[in-house]
């Protein structure tokens, strides 16, 4: 599972990143409010550990701004504001946890699992092309077609896992290919084309679609009325 850590302090992003590696996850991490909205829109984490005090805007107000988009990724506010209000203007604002700093490494990986396990938007499968024939698990990013699980590589799970975390919405080639440098080196210029073809091939060339001048979106299955 891949959690996000929004934390402004290079030391401390870097330490819980490392920590959460311990623990078995996958951890992203970014430094301002603008880079911590770009990943959540593009990227279904199954959490955020984020800082308020961020040096181009308010962690509460993100929060805010990620609820009244419909995104529902549990955040657990990490922060140096720790009295009952501050607290409570937290959990008003959207957040689901406020654990104040300085903090414990075990208690905040405890709260972390907590909320993950109580997502229930992650636990349901998403069914994925225009018959709903292929199933995308969001927490293990396991695929499914027809009932038979695939063998896919960890490069084509993580682009597969970016494009349905865009719920449809067009991912350009550029994000494609950033969010897998941790994975692999990309040698060629039509590595994402490469990669899209691959994932047609095996799940369907109906299931994603080529936006011209955009990149790349999945088609969601939806229930005929």
């Amino acid at each position: 599972m891949r959690v996000l850590v929004v934390d402004d302090d290079p030391a401390l992003r870097s330490g819980l990143c490392e920590q959460l590696q311990a623990a078995g996850l996958d951890a992203e991490s970014a430094a301002r409010a603008d880079e911590a909205d770009t990943w959540v829109r593009t990227t279904r984490f199954a959490a955020v550990v984020l800082d308020l005090g961020l040096p181009d805007g308010d962690g509460l107000d993100l929060i805010r701004q990620w609820r009244h988009r419909g995104i529902d990724t549990p955040v657990l506010v990490l922060s140096a504001r720790g009295t009952p209000d501050e607290r409570a203007d937290g959990l008003e604002a959207g957040a689901n946890d406020y654990l104040g700093k300085p903090f414990h490494g075990r208690e905040l990986l405890a709260r972390l699992r907590r909320l993950m396990q109580g997502n229930a938007s992650l636990r349901e499968p998403l069914r994925l092309g225009p018959d709903g024939s292929v199933r995308f698990d969001l927490v293990d990013e396991s695929v499914e077609r027809e009932g038979e699980q695939l063998a896919l590589s960890p490069t084509l799970r993580r682009v597969l896992g970016v494009l349905v975390a865009a719920r449809g919405r067009a991912v350009s080639k550029a994000h494609l290919m950033d969010q897998v440098r941790d994975l692999e080196a990309v040698a060629s210029d039509n590595a994402v084309e490469q990669w899209i073809r691959r994932l047609r091939q095996r799940l369907g060339a109906a299931l994603i679609v080529t936006v011209p001048g955009q990149g790349y979106a999945v088609t969601l299955f939806r229930r005929s009325p």
